[in-house]
């Protein structure tokens, strides 16, 4: 199988890793009933010694201690960005694999001048997590690929991730866009979802959950059964099913039109939740004279006309070693796309970067590291792409004479190759479920 789990053995094992303390629970006769009191006890008393918890059977005790820890892994390091306070954290393994997650900052100020969209820009902090040690599915533009897949996260040590960020700041939304693709670590991460929603464990809502996949599409569809609450997006990042083998390998297995099917079958399992609707996310990387142009926006328009969706348009960040050479569209080139979909009425969204001075980039959590500030492509602000679409219009009209397109909107008008946040697509998922 492709797909098949990559097994990694860990001694001590994940105290939150629900399936190992079931099986120690049922190995040592003692009723699963005392996991809860286990997992609450220690995340409110995270010092505690395993064997002093109060009220668990006595015969237990030791062998509690001697076969599991609390949390396996370690933060090793931490960068936070200088501009907004998003943190990228670099977590060392059990067995010495690395992953990285971003905590990312929203400071809930909308830079509209009119506030257009106060509403969906409330403080908060999103954690960004992985699932995997690398990926096998080497999308073309994402440094994880290059790693290759090295391993599968334990249910636990993807939950560990919520304990490390926790140590950092209170989190309110969780979204598995680091490093990997969840839905080929099926079993880890829904296990992983039931303990983070778990209220004994962390308590999150399901509805402050996101599960992104390039789309397996037998694992969308088991998700969406198994766990209807939990939001979706989908990263299709090419409107032809040609143009999406040659960024996306997996395209090749997983074809756009089965992947279509299956955001209209989550829509309609998820029409009753909330004033979105059962609406996916849409992310598309854009990738300079590759799938940037405005024939490629048209073919976006026709693909996506009257599905449930909202689309987030990301740039390219460029990151060392890119074996293909993609370059990021101009600030020009992206507002082309945008104002097509715009005009055949897609909802689309351009959202605040967060951390570009740390690298803690979308695409880019590979243990590159930072290597210094640089500016943004990508709209600064808060605003829905309408709103934006209509001030660029407003620019060009004004700046005709000189044959200038200013941007508008940008917070400090700053231009670059590239940094995004490891999770802008997240960002943008926030703005909508709100």
């Amino acid at each position: 199988n492709k797909f098949a789990m990559v097994k990694r053995d860990l001694r001590p094992k994940p105290l939150f890793d629900e399936a190992s303390l079931h099986s120690f629970f049922v190995d040592n006769d003692v009723k699963p009933v005392h996991m809860s009191k286990i997992w609450k006890h220690i995340t409110e008393n995270p010092g505690c010694p395993l064997d002093q918890i109060p009220g668990i059977p006595e015969k237990i005790r030791v062998p509690l201690k001697e076969e599991f820890v609390a949390c396996t892994s370690t933060l090793v390091r931490t960068y936070e960005s200088q501009i907004d306070g998003t943190v990228k954290m670099l977590i060392q393994l059990q067995d010495g694999g690395e992953i990285e997650a971003v905590l990312i900052h929203h400071s809930g100020l909308a830079e509209d001048p009119e506030q257009r969209q106060a509403d969906r820009c409330g403080q908060r902090d999103t954690l960004c997590i992985s699932s995997q040690v690398g990926c096998r599915l080497g999308c073309t533009f994402c440094a994880t690929g290059t790693m290759g897949l090295q391993g599968n996260l334990w249910a636990g040590e993807i939950q560990e991730q919520l304990l490390h960020a926790r140590s950092i700041r209170p989190v309110s939304n969780i979204v598995f866009m680091g490093m990997g693709e969840p839905l080929d670590n099926f079993s880890n991460v829904t296990s992983a979802i039931r303990g983070l929603v778990d209220p004994h464990r962390f308590g999150m809502a399901p509805s402050g959950i996101t599960v992104s996949t390039v789309g397996i599409v037998g694992n969308m569809r088991r998700l969406m059964d198994d766990m209807p609450k939990i939001k979706l997006a989908v990263s299709l990042h090419a409107p032809t099913q040609d143009l999406r083998e040659k960024i996306l390998p997996v395209a090749k297995t997983y074809r756009m039109d089965e992947l279509l099917q299956v955001i209209d079958e989550y829509a309609q399992k998820t029409t009753s939740d909330g004033k979105r609707k059962g609406m996916v996310m849409i992310s598309y990387v854009l990738l300079e004279d590759v799938n940037d142009s405005l024939e490629c926006a048209q073919q976006l328009c026709d693909l996506l006309a009257g599905k449930p969706v909202i689309v987030n348009l990301i740039p390219f960040n460029s990151y060392e070693g890119d074996p293909h050479n993609y370059r990021t569209p101009s600030a020009e080139r992206v507002d082309a796309f945008l104002r097509v979909l715009v005009e055949a009425d897609i909802r689309v969204f351009e959202r605040r970067h967060h951390g570009r001075d740390i690298s803690a980039a979308c695409g880019q959590l590979a243990k590159l590291g930072g290597k210094g500030p640089v500016a943004d492509i990508e709209n600064c602000t808060c605003t829905l792409a309408k709103d934006r679409a209509r001030g660029l219009a407003q620019a060009r009209r004004s700046n005709r004479s000189n044959g200038q397109l200013s941007t508008v909107l940008r917070g400090p008008n700053l231009m670059s190759v590239g940094l995004v946040t490891a999770a802008c697509t997240a960002v943008a998922l926030l703005a909508w479920r709100r």
